[in-house]
């Protein structure tokens, strides 16, 4: 019996530093030593930058992504703009070779592959490291003016900085589960970042530097975790840079938009948690105790969680002595769980200017840890590229 009450104890330490443990010291550690903003250098210290915008069937909506990009804020010489469009079959190619013709620094690619991936590469490999900085932009994604020299500053402030993600969030008509997983989301990679290192930015918008990177590998789906994880691997710092912000114009507009695409996001996750778990003895320390985190709130809490909580019903059955363990364990967890959430709330107030949404938190905590466990479930069967159903943006349909 004293093996199954170490293990039930081990259990509740594992599920505390997943969802408790982790993010109390990420918050108290921001407290003592978290980093400032970056301030933005002069214009002339600004690297060169390739913005490149993967397109397809994008024909409704590129006027505005267009007009967005023409007013980002970037010094005149020092930013060239490569719409990469995927053998799109509605007029996004013609839209876009319109507005190119006749301005500098503005191209249409004609990349002659689909999906996000296999354009960004072409993209890479057509830019052959002429530029300091590539930045990979989402064609439904808008971003502020200043989003591109937001970026810029952290790889002109830090040598050692490889990737830096924007600040993004969904559209406002989305779900309030959407809004809350964002915010979420986001409230734990500016954590990260303002102590070590961001364990992903996301993919509507990140930079990196050309000297550090070249290409995604084919089989890749998720870039944004991707090139996030190497650059930690490597010795890179991730930078989630708050003020460098934008929305994403496609989220989710009903529960069953919201389960299917999470699903694709967590299986694309798994496979990029996978796909370096092999070089987790070569991480540096830090960044080895992000992934493990990730890896655990990913890959095993869902999956620990029924079994502990089956663990409990039996320790309350088996007398008194048992009984109080298990106590024990509950009430730790709950005043961990309360611990955390008024942390994180103080945060998201005082650095985001952001409230909780109002949402059920034990219905959203257990979509999302169902999501994951399906996620585990179908690993072994399920792949996806990068060519998938996009949700639609307002008025839209869905479109392949």
């Amino acid at each position: 019996m004293f093996i199954s009450v170490s293990t039930y104890i081990f259990l509740m330490f594992v599920i505390f530093w997943g969802y408790c443990g982790f993010l109390i010291l990420l918050t108290l550690a921001n407290a003592v030593s978290g980093r400032k903003e970056t301030p933005l250098p002069e214009s002339g210290k600004l690297p060169s930058m390739a913005l490149l915008i993967p397109c397809y069937n994008e024909g409704a909506s590129i006027e505005r992504k267009i007009r967005n990009t023409a007013a980002l804020a970037y010094p005149a010489g020092k930013l060239e703009v490569f719409f990469l469009n995927g053998l799109s079959t509605d007029n996004t190619s013609e839209i876009i070779g319109n507005y190119c013709e006749g301005r500098a620094g503005w191209h249409l690619v004609e990349t002659g592959c689909s999906g996000k991936v296999p354009q960004v590469n072409y993209g890479l490999e057509h830019l052959n490291g002429r530029f300091e900085l590539v930045t990979v932009s989402d064609a439904d994604t808008i971003l502020e003016p200043e989003v591109l020299s937001r970026l810029a500053a952290e790889f002109v402030a830090d040598p050692r900085v490889g990737v830096a993600g924007a600040n993004i969030s969904p559209a406002q008509d989305t779900l309030n589960i959407e809004k809350a997983f964002w915010l979420d989301q986001n409230v734990v990679r500016l954590l990260e970042s303002g102590i070590y290192t961001s364990s992903i930015v996301v993919a509507p918008c990140f930079s990196f530097r050309s000297s550090f990177f070249s290409s995604f590998p084919e089989d890749c789906v998720a870039d944004d975790i991707y090139i996030a994880f190497k650059a930690n691997t490597e010795g890179w710092f991730s930078r989630y840079v708050q003020s460098a912000r934008g929305e994403e114009t496609r989220s989710p507009a009903t529960f069953s938009q919201y389960f299917s695409h999470k699903f694709r996001k967590g299986n694309a996750y798994l496979a990029e948690l996978l796909r370096s778990l092999y070089q987790l003895p070569r991480m540096a320390g830090w960044w080895k105790t992000i992934y493990i985190t990730k890896f655990l709130q990913v890959a095993v809490i869902p999956w620990l969680l029924p079994y502990f909580v089956l663990s409990t019903i039996s320790l309350f059955l088996s007398g008194p002595g048992f009984s109080k363990v298990a106590l024990f364990a509950l009430g730790f967890l709950f005043v961990s769980l309360l611990t955390t959430h008024f942390m994180l709330k103080s945060f998201r107030a005082s650095h985001m200017g952001a409230k909780s949404s109002k949402r059920s938190t034990v219905a959203f905590f257990l979509v999302n840890n169902l999501i994951l466990v399906l996620v585990g479930l179908s690993y072994p069967f399920y792949r996806q590229t990068s060519c998938y159903s996009r949700l639609p943006g307002q008025g839209e349909p869905p479109r392949k």
